[in-house]
């Protein structure tokens, strides 16, 4: 006689009294509540987890030689993690507690450098008529520096490239370490497709072999060449003036704002000094001349055209990493959320996280749930009575405070850095290790006066005066904080300056910048577009916002025209100094209909109050 019957009892039961010792607790309800369950929404968290069996997998078999060898057992170790996922998270964990930047290389390059996921993921992707790589000589004034390399990406029929005049110029993003244009383009291919105007993405040099500020100089000098050439050095006719479109995610997002701060410091001074903009000559060669004595550079005297729109993903804006909010930027949030500026209930969510009294855990950045009956009580159908459901709810710790005394009514709130400490993207080790590597050994900043650092502090004259500027966020960031308090203090500014100058008519109307945030979604998420249906969406809405951009800035520009002919003034492509000057002081607006429709609706916003989740943020 077989004790048990056949194999395959034997084998099930086996199975189960397994599955049973490993999950036990969660049975009786015993087991501890995980803290990032209702933190992210299950497609990101989901996400998520391939993202980090990815990861473990890489790191895994990044020390396997050769090279072919390795790639294939990449993908090997990352099916195995993707079963084995607490596996995966100690691994993870591990490195990145000390990571190396080979480490984040490895990790972050996955798609460009593993042929095996790059044919994967290009399988996905529009298809390119052009896509290729530029070197792109420094203007005058750096011209003793190394080229700059640039991709090139178009969807449209090759003979049509050199007759645009509007581009889009990309920082793709990555720590300021890592992620040529290649890691990107999936996002990459999907605008150029959408939009149909060129991409330009730079692949600056990376720390730390080249620290703050060389990426933010090298791309500044980028948009000089690019505007000095009429965008001939990269293939177009230069017959014309373009207009550029700047775009940056994560550490692109602050070399955006940087650039443009530099733009706009630039010829803040040269207004100062009333110095009469010179006459910039295009030949066939490419070679500039001006009227001025060649011992003074053509940087020095000319005013540099401002982008006509900005469009930043998941900023890092602020090196200053702190752990509590200021009064000043606690009170801007305050101020922002009663208008209309963030046309979502995000807000209100991301508000909560800073209300740390208002939960029973003081580190809780959730709505607190009421405690949950054990499984045999609820499989029996036992229904807990109105006593027990009152002693289950989570009493708030602002309930329990005996202290009538004034301080008491004091706000503190964390950063979001600190709030979201346990984000599955972006760990505090990371933010340390990108800061210090960028940063490099000779670096001694002001973090609360450097604003090409720290984009945040940028004076008021600068912000009241940055072209329109749209961005976008996980609502679940750790960089959230950049974004919220960024595009608050461009609308406080340009509220400012209308006061100040009442008599301004070309100072434009309206806010000057629009946020979306997306619900339940933290970083980098355009890295996850071949397994996160909200990235295609995201990426989708920014297609949007750069036709949106082009759309207005030729209407603005068919109406300036129009009213400089009524004036009977020279056309504003002379150099005329006074049309000059007011071409400095022009800022396109942007119209505000499309886009408020696609942050919100109405009915978003009455759903987000009422049940605080958000199904159509799209």
């Amino acid at each position: 006689m077989v004790l048990g019957g056949s194999p395959w009892r034997i084998a099930l039961a086996s199975w189960m009294i397994y599955y049973l010792s490993q999950n036990i607790l969660l049975l009786v309800g015993l087991n501890a509540p995980d803290p990032l369950a209702r933190l992210y929404k299950r497609s990101f968290y989901r996400a998520t987890w391939i993202l980090t069996a990815l990861d473990a997998g890489f790191f895994t078999a990044m020390r396997i030689k050769p090279v072919w060898l390795r790639h294939i057992l990449s993908i090997v170790f990352s099916a195995y993690y993707l079963v084995f996922a607490d596996d995966a998270e100690e691994k993870v964990r591990r490195i990145r507690a000390t990571i190396s930047i080979e480490q984040m290389r490895n990790s972050w390059e996955k798609v460009a450098q593993n042929p095996i996921l790059g044919v994967a993921s290009s399988i996905l992707r529009p298809r390119l008529t052009i896509k290729d790589i530029l070197l792109i000589d420094r203007p005058y004034h750096s011209k003793e520096l190394p080229s700059i390399e640039v991709y090139r990406y178009y969807t449209g029929p090759k003979d049509t490239f050199a007759k645009h005049d509007t581009i889009i110029l990309q920082f793709p993003g990555g720590g300021f370490v890592s992620m040529p244009p290649p890691c990107h383009e999936d996002a990459i291919a999907t605008w150029a497709k959408h939009t149909g105007f060129p991409l330009l993405s730079v692949n600056y040099k990376k720390a730390p072999e080249y620290p703050y500020p060389w990426p933010i100089e090298e791309c500044f000098d980028l948009y000089i060449a690019l505007i000095q050439s009429k965008g001939k050095i990269i293939g177009l006719s230069g017959k014309k003036d373009i207009n550029i479109i700047l775009m940056g995610d994560s550490a692109g997002g602050n070399i955006t704002a940087a650039v443009t701060l530099k733009i706009l410091a630039h010829n803040q001074q040269l207004a100062l000094k009333n110095v009469i903009p010179s006459v910039t000559i295009s030949t066939e060669d490419g070679e500039f001349d001006t009227k001025n004595d060649t011992s003074t550079t053509l940087l020095e005297t000319t005013f540099i055209k401002v982008p006509i729109g900005l469009i930043l993903i998941y900023p890092a804006l602020d090196f200053e990493m702190s752990c509590w909010m200021s009064n000043s930027q606690l009170s801007l949030i305050r101020a922002e959320s009663k208008t209309s500026l963030f046309r979502s209930g995000s807000l209100d969510s991301i508000w909560q996280t800073k209300d740390h009294l208002s939960h029973a855990s003081p580190l809780s950045v959730v709505p607190d749930l009421e405690k949950e009956q054990s499984l045999w009580r609820r499989a029996l159908g036992m229904k807990p009575t109105l006593k027990q459901r009152m002693a289950d709810r989570a009493h708030p710790i602002r309930d329990q405070i005996q202290t009538k005394d004034p301080w008491a009514t004091a706000r503190l709130a964390m950063t979001s850095r600190m709030s979201f400490f346990n984000d599955r993207i972006i760990t505090p080790d990371l933010l340390r290790a990108m800061a210090i590597l960028y940063l490099g050994p000779h670096a001694s900043p002001e973090f609360e006066s450097d604003y090409l650092l720290s984009p945040v502090h940028a004076p008021e004259d600068l912000l009241a005066q940055f072209p329109k500027t749209y961005m976008m966020c996980g609502e679940k960031d750790p960089l959230v904080d950049d974004t919220v308090i960024f595009a608050g203090r461009i609308r406080q500014a340009r509220r400012k300056y209308r006061q100040d100058n009442p008599l301004d008519e070309e100072f434009p109307s309206g806010d000057g910048v629009r946020v979306k945030f997306l619900e339940g979604i933290s970083h980098a998420f355009l890295q996850m577009m071949p397994f996160l249906p909200e990235a295609h969406q995201a990426a989708k809405t920014i297609g949007d916002w750069v036709i949106e951009i082009s759309e207005h800035n030729k209407n603005h520009q068919a109406t300036l025209a129009q009213n400089i002919q009524n004036r009977g003034v020279n056309s504003p492509n002379s150099y005329d100094s006074d049309s000059t000057a007011q071409s400095i002081t022009t800022f396109n607006e942007i119209g505000d209909h499309h886009v408020a429709e696609i942050i919100t609706s109405e009915k978003d916003m009455i759903h987000r109050r009422k049940q605080q989740l958000v199904k159509g943020l799209f």
